[in-house]
């Protein structure tokens, strides 16, 4: 490469005009590399987008100096090119740091057997397309590719942000210890200053929490429809296994996404005290079982030799059930994606004395004793990081276990030497001999069971479009009667002329929000209901219950879990058809 090409090329826009480099970050760029300008010209055509900044390269130099100035969505990529191969190309892209997560789009003029397709995958490759390219599957695939791109930004900055705040959070404190101490011989102004520090440290948690809230359901509200589309049809038998493939892959990173989402919160809420914990009975080999059958499929593919020892005679811990799983599933994770292919894990459970211990070792890469000193603090990361994440998973795990008076412990021989994670919590025998167990109490309803939802008329209010399609389409699909309205007052008038035996509604709507909602509907007559929305605080929960919701779910969700949530609502609602 020249000298002339230190600076970046000037690439041709859709409108055959010339741009620069655009920094702004309010366009999403695709680069689009072939050596025929012609394949350029109808690949240009296909993505044509305002949203979109198209880059173009003929070679495989021009397109390596597009990637070290700029940042892409995805790379659609020809496999035949003078000079270096597509695949030569991508097996470069994946070795910088800075190119390496991009997905690539191989096209094709030849029709691949399956050495040319493995190579193209071990190069990197997340999908191959045949020319002429049918231009409605590669907006379809690069459109997927756009969205993960976009919502990945937005996380990154609501990360930034949030890293900024706890900063300045600090430096408040900071100061405000100071001004004590230089304030003490004057007892009166002391505490008129003490005073409107509080105040307005009160005013930044709320305004904290409002921006927390809003932050969960503006970030999961377009992956909603997303993930119901991508659920709903990995596991359509009638399409074929390369097309649920392609969902599945959708949905494991739509999945992933909200993970994060979750973490993030789960941190900031365990931070300021605000988690709350719903602590009952809770047999803790269950729950054990609930956690390895959700990474089953992943110790499958690396053929992990897997051993569950549970030897505990006694396992009734009082805790929740749902967070109680989320440590499992933290720390059993993470022993399977430390571990290499055909590694082995062992779970085994043991009672001593009153307290229950779980134990997982693995045959994994370790950990040096500088990451084992730094393993439970947030956005810690391994000295060599190969395997992604944000680092949340162990620090969330350990600050949920001391909620539940117990604790979690690491250890390791070295580097390639495996590792060993133990958690300990008191029997339920001995919370209850120190008279502090709260047993939990079951609610019974009063309507009776209907065997089939033909028929069952369903109220859909969801002001988010293609969130309220995907559910109609879905509800419809299986034999529901619906109703969409995008707003409350849309939702009422249809009310007024119809009964329903189902409310499925968002919260925050344009003109009021679904809790007044379920209240005016609950007047009228025995119709349940399920609230389906971004905000998954445990105040939102809350409300949703006293509102007369029978279930929350917090989006983005799986088409699986809106059916367990039907199931479980029919099982009560009055049929009336």
């Amino acid at each position: 490469m020249n000298a002339t090409l230190n600076k970046p090329p000037i690439e041709k826009s859709a409108r055959g005009q010339f741009v620069s480099n655009d920094s702004s970050g309010r366009t999403i760029s695709i680069l689009l590399v072939d050596d025929n300008k012609k394949n350029l010209d109808a690949l240009e055509s296909i993505l044509t987008s305002p949203e979109l900044r198209l880059v173009r390269a003929q070679t495989a130099d021009e397109a390596l100096l597009w990637l070290v100035h700029n940042e892409f969505a995805c790379i659609v990529l020809d496999v035949q090119m003078p000079g270096m191969s597509g695949f030569e190309l991508a097996r470069m892209i994946k070795t910088r740091k800075r190119s390496q997560h991009i997905p690539i789009i191989f096209i094709t003029a030849y029709l691949l057997d399956e050495k040319d397709a493995l190579q193209g995958y071990t190069a990197g490759a997340v999908d191959y397309l045949t020319k002429p390219v049918n231009p409605q599957i590669l907006k379809s695939k690069v459109g997927v590719f756009v969205d993960l791109f976009r919502t990945t930004r937005a996380l990154a900055g609501a990360n930034a942000a949030l890293q900024i705040e706890i900063s300045q959070r600090k430096k408040a404190e900071d100061a405000l210890r100071d001004s004590n101490n230089k304030l003490e011989l004057r007892v009166q102004d002391r505490v008129r200053e003490l005073k409107k520090a509080h105040d307005d440290l009160l005013a930044a948690s709320n305004a904290k929490d409002n921006f927390l809230a809003t932050l969960s359901h503006e970030l999961r509200t377009p992956l909603s429809p997303v993930l119901l589309v991508a659920s709903e049809n990995a596991e359509n038998s009638k399409l074929p296994a390369k097309v649920r493939s392609d969902f599945e892959m959708i949905l494991k990173n739509v999945e992933l996404e909200a993970k994060l989402i979750d973490d993030l919160l789960d941190l900031t809420r365990i931070a300021r005290g605000k988690i709350s914990l719903e602590k009952q009975a809770v047999d803790a080999h269950d729950v054990l079982r609930d956690a390895v059958a959700t990474v089953q499929e992943e110790i499958s593919k690396k053929k992990i030799a897997l051993s569950l020892k549970l030897n505990a005679p006694q396992c009734t811990v009082h805790a929740d059930a749902v967070r109680l799983q989320q440590v499992f599933w933290n720390v059993i994770r993470n022993a399977v994606k430390f571990t290499p292919a055909r590694g082995s894990i062992v779970i085994e459970t043991e009672q001593r004395g009153d307290k229950w211990q779980f134990k997982i070792t693995d045959t994994g890469v370790g950990m040096s004793q500088s990451e084992m000193s730094r393993l439970f603090t947030a956005f810690s990361q391994p000295e060599e990081n190969k395997f992604g994440g944000l680092g949340l998973g162990l620090a969330i795990s350990q600050k949920l276990i001391e909620l539940h008076a117990g604790q979690i412990r690491a250890f390791s021989a070295g580097r390639d030497r495996g590792s060993t994670f133990t958690i300990e919590m008191p029997l339920m025998s001995a919370i209850r001999n120190n008279g502090h167990a709260r047993e939990a109490t079951v609610a019974t309803a009063s309507f009776r069971t209907t065997t089939s939802s033909s028929g069952l008329r369903i109220l859909l209010v969801e002001d988010h479009e293609p969130t309220r399609s995907a559910l109609a389409q879905l509800l419809t699909s299986r034999d529901y009667k619906v109703t969409a309205a995008a707003t409350l007052a849309e939702a009422r008038m249809f009310a007024s002329v119809e009964n329903f035996n189902l409310l499925i509604s968002d919260i925050g709507l344009p003109d009021g929000t679904g809790y007044e909602l379920m209240n005016e509907l609950k007047k009228r007559g025995a119709v349940r209901g399920i609230a389906l929305t971004g905000y998954g605080m445990a105040e939102d929960i809350a409300r949703s219950r006293e509102a007369g919701f029978i279930t929350h779910l917090t989006k983005p969700i799986r088409a699986q879990s809106l059916e367990a949530a039907l199931s479980e609502a029919m099982k009560t609602v009055r049929a009336r058809v």
